[in-house]
Order: C-alpha cells, then structure tokens, then sequence
C-alpha cells in the first residue's frame, strides 16, 4: 500500500447539511417559493452590504448581496463539473461546451445578444473551465442587471448550441491551444498531468483541441454537437450549480428585487440528480511515486518541481492543515529553505501550491523551483536539502503559536481587509459553493478564515512530505543526456522522459548524509514582528473607500529637491496605507547601459529584502521597487501603522548596499534569461511592447539592454549605486489617516536614509519626450526567434493629434474610449468568432503617459498571417462606418451613459485610491480633475461629433491628412520562412497588399509553386467576359456582368494545376503528388476558407483609392523629416530601424501641469 492510501482508508465525513436551517419562503412580488437560511453568516466586522442565502426548488444554492456603493453589478455561476468529467474519446469537451453555451439560447437566439446587451450596458463577460469546476460571470452597471441576468440563465435553460457555432468555437479552442503550446507554464501543467496515473481523469488533455474533438468526432462517424448535447444534458444539473449575484442598490436593485429576480429566472433550470464531482482515486498511484520526470522546455529555463501525494482533504478546510505546511515551506526569511538556497545560489526564486480547497478529490502539493544553472546540475542536492528543511520543521514539532500567527492574518484580512471588487466575490463564493463540506454559515468566509488548530491533521500532512511520497520534475531547454527524452507528448509535442528515482533520493537516511552541514541554517521562522495589535474601536466599515473619486490630494510642500503629497481616507476599523515614491536620478535616463545597471539593481536589491521583508508580506504590508525609465520608483501598502517602517528598511538596505561578485553573476544571469524570454513571448506581447518603444524617447528596446548586459560587472554596479543618488528629485505621496506632520516626518527620514548630496542641476534635467509621429501610415515588421511559434500578430494604433502642451486633451480621450467601448464587441466578433483570425482579439484605447497622443489599439494573434490580418482590420473599420452612421440617438446615449457610470465607480482598494493621482503626479500634469472633465466631454458628445471625428482619424476611406496609423506586424519564423521574399521593402513598394496577402494565403496551404508575380499577374488580368450567357460563372449586378468569386477560385485553381506541371517539366522532376494537388486545389476552391476572402479583397482593391486595401499605387512623395524611410506600393512608410524612425520623427514638448501648484507650506530649508 503506498502512503497516500494510509491517509485515505479513514473515509471523509458526510457533507455539510444545506437542509435543516432553510426554511420555506415566497417572493414578494410573484410570490414564487424557495427556501431560505435562517443561521447566521459569518461575515466581515461592519459589513454594510446586505446578503441572503438560500437554495431554489430545483437546488440550485444561491447567495444574494445588495452592495450600497458599487455602481456595476456581477453575477457567477458555478457547476460542479470540468475536464475531469470529459469522455476520453472527447478530450476537452467541458472546455467546448464553456465557448458554446454563449452562443444564442431559444429565448435570445442571436449568437452576439448576450454581449451585445452587456456592452450596451458597460459590462463584459468570460468563462473558465477547471479539472472539476467550470464557472460563468458576467458584470454590467446596476440598471441592466435584470436583462443581463435574463438572458445568462437561459444559457442553463435551453442553449441553442448551434452547429455553425460548434464550428466556429471549435477554431477559437484550436487557436487557443495552440497559444499554449509556446507558453512553458502551461507545458509544465500539461506534462505533470499526462504522466499521472494512466486512465485517470486528472491525465487528460485538458483544454482540448481540433483534434481531440472535431476529429474524434469524425472518426467515430457521430456529430459533434450531439456529444457536446448530450454532456449538457448529463452534467449540467441545478442541483450541481450554485449562483452569486452581486447588485448595487444606488441606482439599481433592492436585495428583495434580486432573491425575486433570480427564483423567476433560475428555477427553471432541470434538476437531473447529478452527484457532485468527486474523484476518490489518487493521479499518483503506487507506480508513479517515486519517479523522476525531464521535459523539454522552450526558453532556457530550469525548472525542479517535487510533488507530494496527498489525500482528500476538503472536509478540513476549518482547520486547513495543508495551509500551515505551505505557509512554511513558502517562508523566505531567514533560517528558512528559501532563503539557504538563494544563498547557495541554487535558485532565484520558489513557490508553493496545491489544488484548490474546493474541489473534491485527493490532492497534490507542489514545491516548484526556478532555478540557476548551477543549482540545477545539482538538483539531487537541492532535492536533500527540501528534506533537511522538513526534517527541522517536523524536529520543532508543530507550533500553536506559529498557527495563531497565521489565524491572525487571516482574522485581519477578513474581518478588517480591504472590500473585493463585485465579480471577485461572486467567482469566489460560487466556486467555494462547490466543496461539499462547507457549511452554510462559512458561504462568504470559506477558506479564507482558519477556524480551528488540529495538532494531529498538520502532523499528519507533514509526515507525508517523506522521500517515498514524491514525484520529481526536471525542466530545461538542453540536458547533457538527450536520450533521457525519449518519448514526445501527442497534444502538446514536448519531449520527455519518465524513469524511477536513484535510491539516493528515495531514502530518508541517504538525504540526511548530504546536508549534514546545514543544520545550522534551516530552522523555524521567529515571531512576525510587523502583525499589528491596534484594532480601531470605532464603527468599522467594509465598503468602498472613503475618498471621493474626484478627490485631489494636497501638495504639502515643493521645491527644486523634491515635493510632496497626501491624501487623506479612512476605512474600516484597521487604518490602511500607502506611500508612493520615485526617486529621479540622471544616471540611467540617457543610455541602456543606465537602463540595465537599474533593473539589476532593482534584482538585487529585492533579492536583499526577500529576508527581511518576508514576514511583512507575510503580514499584509507589499512593497515594490522598480526603475521605470529614469526613476527608481518605490511602493509600500498595507497597514498603515507599519508602512513607514518598511519603506525605512528599503532606502537603508539600497544606500548601504554592497554587491558581491556571486551575488551579481546570479542576477545577471537572470536578467539574460529574462531577455531571452522575452524574444520568444507572445507575438501579441512583441508588438504590443514595439509600439510602446516607438511611442516615447529615449526608450530602450528589450533587446539593446540586452546587449549590454555583456558589457557590466559587479564592480560597475557598486558605482552606481555610489554615484546615482548623489543628485536626485524625490516625489512622494502619502496616502491614508495621516497628519501633516506625520508625511513630513515619512518623507524627511527618508532624505536622510537617501543622503543624496544635492538636487538635480536645472541644466542637466530632462524628461522622456513623446514622439509626435508625423500623421501618415507606418509598418513595422518582426520575426520572433521561437522557431516552435506557429502564431502571428499585429497591432494597429490609430492616433489622435499630438495635444496642445498643459491640456488634457480630454475631448480626443472622451472620443476614443467611447468608440472603443462601442466597437469592442464587434471586433470580437467579427475579427474572432466570425471570422476566426485568432483566439486573442482585442479592440481599447491607450493615453501616451509622457504627454504624446492617445490612440485607438487593435490588436489580433493567430495563425493567419499579419499581411491578411492588416487588411481585415483595414476592412473591418470600413464595414463599421455604416453601424455608426446608423446608430439611434438612444443607443448612442446609452453608451455615453455605460462609460460615464464605469469611470465614476469608487475604488474598491487603496492600491486604486493612489494610483488615480500617483500616476498624474509622474506623468507631471497633475490632472486631477480627469476623471470628470473626462465624463464632461462624454456627456457633451453628439453623433454628429463621433462621425466626425471617426471620418477624420478612424475611417481608412477617408484618407485625412491628420490620420496617424502605426502597425506592427510580428512574424512566426515559420510564416516567414514560407515566403522570405515577403521581408523585403522592395516587394511593398512593387505590389498592393491585397496581392501581398492572397500570395501568402496561397503559400499558408501549400501552393508555394505560384509566385508572388503569378499572383500579381492573375490579378491584374482579371476581367469580365463579353456575354454573359457564355459563362455559369458569371453574375448580373447593377454595373453589368461579372465573374462570381467562384468562378476566380476555379480559375486561380487551373492557373495552380498549370504552374505546378510546367515547374515539373522545367525541372525534369515528377512534381508534387497528383492527391496533393487536388487537395490544394480543394483548399482554393473552398468560399469558407481565408483564402476565399483575401481573393476577394484583391479582386475588389481596385474599388478603393485610399488605404492599405487598395490596389492603385500610391504618389510617392518625401516625408516630412524622413531620410531612410521607404514607401508601400499604398503610400504606408515602413520602419526599419526603431531608433532611426524616432530621430526622424519631431518631440512633443515635456509634460507640465494643468493646474496651478501652490503648496500649503512655505518649503523648509532643503536637507542637503
């Protein structure tokens, strides 16, 4: 018997009873009966919002709250049922079915309602699928909740789950996994569950793809929508369901209105008896314990993962022994394992986690390790040296001061924390809903609360962390052996060995003889200083902050060294805080050389405070340090009482830091990997981070530190530290219950641990400057280094005029947020579930933090390559004047109203509370007053003003003067290799982009034998025939007779099978297989296919004389400052060189204040 069944034999108890304390009640109005519980909830200490729990006749368990002071409503529901419950056969189907259900019920058929409504009524949705959960949550303001609501229980009710929109959902869930199969986390996850016990149903492919269901279902000859029917029908039971509904009563409705609301709507969801999902059975069995498993990574990683077997334990969440072991394991202070191995410089950074505490199945504790090279080559013994810390814990025995410690932290945040944002409470009770034991006075609590110490349950999870309980993983690009890789995972395709562990890492005794020596440096965290004993004795609160959103904060005193701010709030019984501050140093602003000795200092010096600091994190108290730019920028939140004391340990340990040569060589390291990384990311991550770069100067590319990062050594950095805070600029806000005098004294002992000698010289200040791109379109393209990445992305930023200097330009930003709120949901939908360019679609609006432009940001990545994806954009924006142009005035005023409504919601956390002013007061416009000139200029806003200015700036038709477009486009290596003519300027100067696209399109499905100048010619060449009647493949509209796009795509076919024959003669070679001709020659004749489209736009590029659609050449012409800028064949210039295009570019001129700055105190003498 392996040990985990030791654990297991004593059976959980019986479930929580949700029967005896709900008594039969009716609704007010329809007087429609559920059952309501009478017992108390524990809830936070002066809560003022209003709850009800109670179940519905079909079981359905339903929390409602009445929330006095938000003004967006959020609604979850929960069903106990995910991947795990999906057939093998159908591997991802609970993941499918999450896309479907929103896509049209019998009530509301239309597959784009639902979000239609929400963005009517400025909401949004998601969903997410878990092992065994699979949650649903949508937010909207308070008005419309009722319709919103409506609407989402039909999805329970009766879902249309349309065979057109399987098809389309199903390209979205194939795009999104293969999104994750560049990201090396979600490999990691994958692997770990793959290699699990076989047949059990943690081991299956979670997520699903194209593959593992459309052509399962294929095979199989069944159709795919009667699966995902029938899954719906087994699992999907009001009895497994539980249902959150958060409503703001300001303007929407009472706690009556919404317990009526949610019996009408939700009890006629089907109770088919379903059981609560459980897994008895453990994924570790007796065979995989005790086994070592190396993968294969993407970046250059080294990742140690140990994972424990460990038993059910949802029915101890009162007690929460594991949260106890993880909460020591996690510890990073001194004497802790954390802590020993940085010192060692094994790793550089560690976590702990388990399976959630609301599922109910046996569990897995994972011990997971980023780690150096060093430590990797060693991992056997970092491996003892995770037994020696657990040895030292199990030696001290279990500590109830330690657990009261923790219960008291719990207690604090809880009772006295800041308030969660709506949909935040709702995700969190439906889900906790789902653990079987949870009694219903814990509904709002959960987990969050330790309730009760059990000596026996925490030494009993800790005799389970023993050597014959664990499984190791080892992670890494390369490994000395590559045999050990012997097999390949079928899904994801990463390369992996699995083999049994050397007895020297199995055996308790043999562990113990490696760290012999360390006894001395593993041992029991001490008592946490930084847990405060003073609870306030007033009426607490648990609502919105106390701070008017428009609230300014006060300038207390400024001068040529520094100034400072305050703004003043309580909230509940235990004072909340937060100091915010940048030091301004001219010692990284000019060069990348500044730039990377920052972020180094910034690794080590977090790396210093991980000890010390540890137990304040530990104790609600966060801090951050970073050098954005040329400021190093410093943020303490948390309990106010301690806040100042922490900021004082920063600034003492960064001027009294010494760096050594081991210490650097780690963080250096690091830093490489962190670069490296960064060239394989996300395409979507690579654009989005180019058009920021593009955007400001000097800013530096991630790639030009990089470079640098050779050229710096321990002793470089030690200079700096001595030279870069000799002369500074300190602004600092202080935010919370704080005095005059109590800032003053914050900001003075910071100064003095500062010691700077003096301010920063007037002449040698300077400030990032906006680049004020010269209006005209630009393109960029990137290829990414991930020869693994099958995707592609672009993003297009369109820009509003460089702003007049000290305004806030707040009615361009009015104009943009409220387009990109209207057209956010259409470019979802047409760009993704439509059109299925890529699983990440996204339509906002962006501010230019150093004074420059805002812009409207269209972003997509996919497999479909960025030259179509650019013309469908391009298209899109077409398509959607006439949606504009035939908007009602009512609709249009309601979304005026969605978006005044979501800007005036009160900040939920203080972290929301300071940053609304700290970021004015680093961007050097101190504009407090934006949030309500911002909704001034909304409300003042008329169609004939949008249409305005979206023919100006928006429209590609209209081809204004003053429109600005930058488009980045980030090639796979594998769409650029296709076709590597494409890379070259030369060729966007010769042919249109519709040309451009169709070729690509051709070469994506194979037919790479047609030239980009066959292409170009059969384009060109395309006409109308003289009579009609000559040919089926003609059409009769009202400029005559033309050739159906049918017809194009046969004849573009014959010029494919014509091609490809004569390049077989020319060559003397047999050619391609005559299947595979007809296959391509399938794939072009196919009017569902992009390539019917991108056909299309060629055939149509002749109707348009402007944009990047058109197929007329361009007048070429000088740019205004440019001298190496080269022109498309449709007049877009195109970016070679980053550094060179902003040279070329003029500067706005640096930010400064729209308001008057007058300090409340005359300055006292400088420090210095």
């Amino acid at each position: 018997m392996c040990p985990i069944d030791k654990q297991q034999s004593v059976p959980p108890p019986e479930p929580a009873d949700w029967q005896e304390l709900f008594d039969e009640q009716q609704t007010i109005e329809s007087h429609a009966p559920y059952y309501n519980y009478t017992g108390s909830i524990v809830l936070p200490v002066g809560d003022k919002r209003k709850y009800r729990l109670f179940r519905l006749p079909n079981n359905i368990r339903v929390v409602c709250i009445s929330d006095p002071d938000v003004k967006q409503s959020a609604v979850s529901l929960a069903v106990n049922v995910g991947s795990s419950a999906d057939p093998s056969e159908f591997q991802g189907m609970a993941h499918a079915l999450e896309h479907l259900l929103f896509m049209g019920t019998a009530k509301y058929p239309d597959a784009r309602d639902f979000e239609t409504y929400l963005t009517s009524h400025g909401g949004y949705t998601n969903a997410s699928t878990t092992s065994t959960i699979t949650y649903y949550r949508f937010a909207v303001n308070n008005r419309g909740l009722a319709g919103a609501l409506d609407r989402f229980a039909q999805f329970f009710i009766a879902p249309l789950l349309d065979t057109d929109c399987v098809a389309r959902e199903l390209n979205a869930i194939e795009s999104e996994f293969r999104s994750n199969v560049q990201n090396d986390a979600q490999r990691r996850s994958h692997i770990m569950r793959a290699t699990c016990c076989s047949g059990h149903p943690y081991s299956q492919f979670m997520g699903g793809n194209y593959a593992s269901l459309q052509t399962s279902a294929e095979q199989m000859g069944v159709q795919l929508r009667d699966r995902m029917a029938e899954f719906f029908a087994a699992h999907y039971s009001a009895d497994v369901m539980n249902l959150v509904i958060v409503g703001g009563s300001q303007d929407g409705a009472t706690l009556d209105e919404l317990v009526e609301w949610s019996v009408n709507m939700f009890s006629p969801v089907i109770n088919r008896n379903v059981v609560r999902m459980a897994i008895p059975s453990h994924p570790l069995c007796e065979q995989k314990l005790g086994t070592m498993v190396r993968y294969q990574t993407l970046g250059n990683a080294h990742d140690i993962t140990l994972t424990f077997a460990l038993p059910h334990t949802s029915h101890l969440y009162c007690s929460a022994p594991e949260q106890y072991v993880k909460d020591l394991l996690a510890y990073g202070g001194l004497g802790s394992l954390q802590a020993c191995l940085k010192q060692l410089g094994w790793i550089a950074s560690m976590s702990v986690n388990s399976s959630p505490p609301n599922i109910n199945s046996p569990r897995l504790l994972k011990i997971k390790f980023s780690a150096t090279p060093a430590g990797f080559m060693q991992y056997d013994k970092l491996v003892a040296y995770v037994f020696a810390y657990l040895r030292a814990i199990r030696a001290q025995g279990v500590q109830e001061w330690y657990f009261r410690e923790l219960q008291a932290m719990a207690q604090m945040s809880f009772f006295y924390g800041e308030p969660m944002y709506p949909i935040t409470v709702a995700v969190n009770i439906a889900c906790q809903m789902c653990n079987v034991y949870l009694h219903p006075e814990h509904v709002v609590s959960g987990t969050q609360l330790l309730y009760e110490f059990d000596r026996d349950q925490i030494e009993a999870i800790l005799a389970l962390l023993n050597p014959e309980n664990y499984r190791l993983f080892l992670g890494a690009r390369e490994f000395p052996d590559s045999a050990c890789l012997s097999e390949v995972d079928s899904h994801f395709g990463v390369r992996f060995g699995e083999a049994k562990l050397p007895s020297e890492l199995t055996s308790e005794a043999e562990l113990s003889l490696v760290t012999l020596d360390c006894a001395d440096q593993l041992y029991f965290p001490e008592p946490n200083k930084y847990i405060t004993q003073h609870i306030a004795t007033t009426e607490p609160n648990n609502t919105a902050l106390d701070c008017d959103v428009q609230q300014a904060p006060l300038l207390l005193e400024r001068n040529r060294q520094f100034e400072l701010w305050t703004r003043q709030f309580s909230h509940g019984a235990l004072p909340r805080g937060s100091i915010s501050m940048f030091v301004e140093t001219m010692a990284v602003h000019t060069t990348s050389r500044g730039q990377v000795l920052g972020e180094l200092l910034v690794r080590v010096l977090n790396d210093r405070l991980a000890k010390e600091l540890y137990a304040a994190e530990m104790a609600g108290i966060k801090h951050k340090l970073l050098f954005s730019e040329h400021r190093l920028c410093i943020s303490v939140i948390g309990v106010q009482e301690k806040m100042a004391l922490v900021l004082l340990e920063i600034l003492n340990e960064l001027r009294n830091l010494v760096v050594t040569n081991d210490e650097f060589s780690l963080h250096l390291d690091q830093a490489r990997r962190v670069a490296e990384y960064m060239q394989i990311s996300s395409p979507r991550l690579q654009a989005s981070w180019q058009q920021y770069y593009l955007r400001a100067t000097p800013r530096w590319h991630h790639m030009d530190w990089a470079a640098e990062l050779n050229n710096v050594a321990a002793a470089d950095l030690q200079e700096f530290v001595s030279e870069a805070f000799s002369q500074v600029y300190v602004a600092m806000l202080v935010v919370g219950q704080v005095s005059d005098r109590e800032a003053m004294c914050i900001l003075d002992q910071s100064l003095a641990a500062l010691a700077p000698h003096s301010p920063i010289p007037s002449v040698l200040y300077s400030q990032v400057r906006a680049v004020s791109i010269c209006p005209g379109t630009y393109v960029q393209r990137i290829i990414t280094d991930n020869a693994a990445n099958s995707d592609n992305s672009i993003n297009c930023t369109i820009y509003t005029p460089t702003p007049t200097r000290g305004t806030g330009d707040y009615r361009s930003k009015a104009m943009l947020s409220l387009i990109a709120h209207i057209m956010a949901i259409p470019f979802f939908d047409q760009l993704r579930t439509q059109e299925q360019l890529g699983y990440m679609v996204n339509c906002s609006w962006i501010t230019n933090s150093s004074g420059g432009a805002s812009g409207l940001q269209l972003c997509i990545q996919g497999s479909s390559n960025p030259e179509y994806m650019c013309l469908r954009v391009e298209k899109f924006l077409v398509d959607f004047t006439p949606r504009l142009e035939s908007m009602s005035e009512c609709e249009f005023q309601a979304n005026i109203a969605a978006r005044v409504t979501a800007n005036l919601e009160l900040p939920r956390k203080i972290v929301k509370a300071t940053n609304q002013v700290w970021q004015k007061i680093q961007d050097g416009n101190y504009d407090f007053e934006y949030t309500g000139e911002l909704n001034a200029q909304l409300e003042s806003l008329t169609r004939a003003d949008m249409l305005e200015f979206w023919h100006t700036y928006v429209n590609p038709l209209c081809a204004s003067a003053e429109m600005t477009r930058v488009v980045v486009q980030v090639w796979s290596a594998g769409a650029a290799d296709l076709a590597p003519g494409m890379r070259s300027a030369e060729v966007m100067a010769e042919y249109p982009l519709p040309t451009i696209a169709l070729h690509l399109c051709l070469t994506q499905i194979g037919a790479d034998e047609l030239l980009l100048s066959d292409v170009g010619r059969f384009v060109a060449t395309s006409g109308m025939p003289s009579d009609p009647n000559l040919d089926s493949g003609v059409e009769i509209d009202a400029d005559g007779p033309r050739l159906t796009v049918a017809e194009y795509q046969r004849r573009l076919a014959a010029l494919y099978k014509a091609v490809v024959l004569e390049t077989a003669a020319a060559e003397q070679m047999l050619g391609k297989p005559s299947a595979e001709v007809e296959r391509i020659c399938a794939l072009i004749a196919d009017d569902q296919a992009q390539l019917c489209t991108a056909l299309q736009m060629a055939l149509e590029s002749d109707q348009f004389t402007s944009s990047l659609l058109t197929s007329q050449p361009a007048i070429l012409c000088g740019h205004k400052t440019a001298t190496t800028l080269m022109q498309t064949f449709s007049g877009a210039w195109i970016i070679s060189d980053y550094l060179a295009f902003k040279r070329e570019q003029p500067l706005c001129a640096p930010a400064i204040p729209v308001i008057q700055l007058q300090a409340k105190y005359s300055s006292r003498p400088s420090i210095i």
